[in-house]
């Protein structure tokens, strides 16, 4: 029987339904089938202003290699569509509030495997042109002193992130409104209101951006509440605020007396509020100080292994606030290789005669096992200290020890028997500049420390010397690189006719913390037997690059080189010796854990050097 053509059309048409619905039933089956597949790779191009990892920050994916995800089991990412489209947008949030207006971020692929349940993804990103800035005004409403107003934002624009020219970024806008917050707060206009106006130029991409400042009313300083403290004093917390009752309103000065606070070493928390009143715009304004005192007794011990120092132990015991004042009190013990024991008490009072000067008295007993000596020491050390200002400090201090060489021969004493109990008396000084973030492992900022010390002469000694020493390092931080370098040089004068200089302060390279190419103090002038004796004259210097790589972990690369040399100030440039090498590090709450190899590059034995050690070489 034969089909009618109009009939063989429609059937045609129903087949072509068909296959368009099964086609697209098979892709949306397809696509919500990849929903849950593991992320494993990220692929982001046309990112030119912003790395791939500053640009996953602002997202909810992450990508997962083999060793996070059977080592450290870690969970992958889930792939989800609505997610996916979500983080994109965040992406683009993230430009837009950088200055890129009409950025643009889309989906580019998927690369999907089906029998691993993963998938790839890559994100095409188009930043186009970015807006500029364009002219700054600052602008206080007319009224009130004009030339205090003057006074508070003079040289404002070298402090303003934002500058004509550069690129916009939400970001430094609200930092350059605090910034000028913050001034006119240090002037006592604490309820001042700062607004901003942006005037976007389309044709030439840039914004014009205005400040207008109403200052409102001068404050001053009110009444001081403190509580927390139970065991230091009222009187002694007070005499650390940097502001009296009645001065003009300073932010500055309460941030001051916060430092202060914190500087004594006896409170944990010092939270330091000012009662504001935005309504009533209340004047004089309130402060509210609560604290949280450090335990009165505290101890900590601890115990680690180093190749250097090997097995080391200590334990501290500190009292605080002794007679419910600032002084603290502490004994301590140690023991390694290096120093058999060290037995030591020391009393400090940080603030003496005035805020800024510190004393301490400091007892001791110890014995130094070092390659080219071992000495046993009972001394004491006086040092004060006194605070130039927050990244500058001076110390001087006097110093007495009677000292005693374990010797069995001329390797490690130079002189004869009857002269190894020896007597040192002296001063020694120090200059330091540090304003080196954070503490504990340095990525940005300096740290110089100019030292001297004289020993002798007027001060009563066996013998008579003094000392020079100058060490300089730099942390920069570049992408995900941190960059440091370091440079010291020193040297030691004998006025004696001997020119005899005592083995435990002559100089000495080589090491963990040193020359990474030799062993410890394996550079400069050795005795017959290869002993090290020591030198008067040093240079080191030293540059290591770290990167981070995953969980607590950063790689390291470092170049070192220096010398020493025997005669006091004379230094052979030809004759430096250097090493290079690479390192693990192990980030921990006490400091990073540190594995370094180093190869000497100009040593016969071209013998490779390993340390285990904690903390950064510098």
């Amino acid at each position: 029987m034969e089909i009618s053509k109009r009939k063989k059309q429609r059937l045609r048409n129903l087949q072509l339904i068909l296959a368009i619905i099964c086609t697209f039933l098979a892709a949306s089956f397809h696509t919500f089938s990849q929903n849950n597949y593991e992320i494993s790779k990220i692929k982001i191009r046309g990112n030119k202003s912003f790395s791939k990892a500053t640009l996953l920050e602002q997202t909810a994916m992450y990508e997962t290699n083999f060793f996070q995800r059977r080592i450290q089991k870690k969970e992958a990412a889930l792939y989800n569509k609505e997610f996916i489209e979500s983080d994109l947008a965040r992406i683009k949030t993230f430009y837009q509030s950088r200055g890129f207006l009409d950025a643009q971020i889309r989906l580019d692929s998927l690369a999907v495997n089906d029998e691993k349940q993963r998938v790839n993804i890559a994100i095409s990103v188009d930043e186009n042109e970015a807006v500029l800035i364009g002219n700054i005004s600052v602008n206080v409403e007319s009224g009130g002193n004009k030339t205090e107003y003057e006074r508070i934002l003079r040289g404002i624009d070298k402090n303003m992130t934002l500058t004509q020219g550069e690129r916009f970024c939400d970001e430094d806008l609200y930092s350059d409104i605090e910034n000028i917050n913050t001034r006119f707060a240090n002037a006592g206009y604490v309820y001042a209101k700062i607004d901003y106006d942006l005037n976007l130029k389309t044709d030439s991409n840039r914004v014009d951006i205005s400040y207008n400042i109403a200052p409102n009313t001068i404050c001053r300083m009110g009444e001081t509440a403190i509580t927390g403290n139970t065991h230091i004093k009222e009187k002694v917390i007070r005499r650390q605020l940097t502001y009296n009752e009645g001065d003009t309103y300073s932010k500055r000065e309460l941030e001051n007396t916060r430092k202060q606070l914190y500087n004594l070493q006896l409170f944990r928390i010092v939270s330091i509020t000012p009662q504001l009143n935005k309504t009533n715009r209340q004047n004089p304004v309130p402060v509210q100080i609560i604290i949280q005192e450090m335990p009165q007794w505290d101890t900590k011990f601890g115990v680690g292994y180093g190749t250097e120092d090997r097995f080391r132990a200590f334990g501290n015991f500190t009292y605080r606030g002794l007679f419910g004042a600032t002084s603290r009190i502490t004994l301590q013990a140690k023991h390694s290789y290096l120093m058999p024991y060290y037995l030591g008490l020391s009393w400090t009072e940080p603030q003496f005669l005035q805020r800024k000067i510190s004393v301490s008295v400091n007892p001791y007993a110890k014995q130094e096992n070092e390659p080219g000596y071992n000495a046993h020491f009972l001394g004491a050390y006086f040092p004060v200290g006194y605070k130039l200002s927050e990244k500058i400090s001076v110390t001087h201090a006097y110093y007495i020890e009677k000292v005693t060489q374990d010797a069995t021969g001329s390797d490690t004493y130079d002189f004869s028997e009857e002269k190894m109990l020896y007597s040192k008396s002296g001063i020694s000084t120090s200059l330091t500049f540090n304003n080196a973030l954070p503490d504990i492992s340095p990525v940005k900022g300096w740290v110089a420390c100019l030292s001297g010390k004289i020993n002798g002469y007027v001060f009563g000694s066996d013998f008579n010397y003094s000392t020079l020493k100058m060490d300089v390092r730099k942390y920069q931080k570049i992408e995900k690189f941190v960059v440091s370098g370091r440079v010291m040089f020193g040297g030691v004068y004998s006025s004696d006719p001997s020119g005899f200089v005592p083995v435990e302060d002559r100089f000495y390279s080589g090491g963990s913390m040193s020359n990474r190419g030799w062993a410890r103090s394996g550079l400069g002038p050795k005795r017959d037997n290869g002993t090290p004796t020591g030198g008067k004259s040093i240079i080191e210097t030293n540059i290591e690059i770290r990167r981070p790589v995953f969980w607590k972990i950063d790689l390291a690369a470092f170049v070192d080189a220096g010398n020493v040399w025997q005669d006091a100030y004379k230094y052979r440039f030809d004759n430096f010796a250097c090493a290079v090498g690479g390192g693990i590090r192990i980030d921990t709450p006490i400091g990073p854990i540190r594995f370094d190899v180093g190869f000497p590059v100009n040593n016969e034995k071209k013998t490779p050097q390993f340390f285990l050690s904690v903390g950064q070489a510098f």
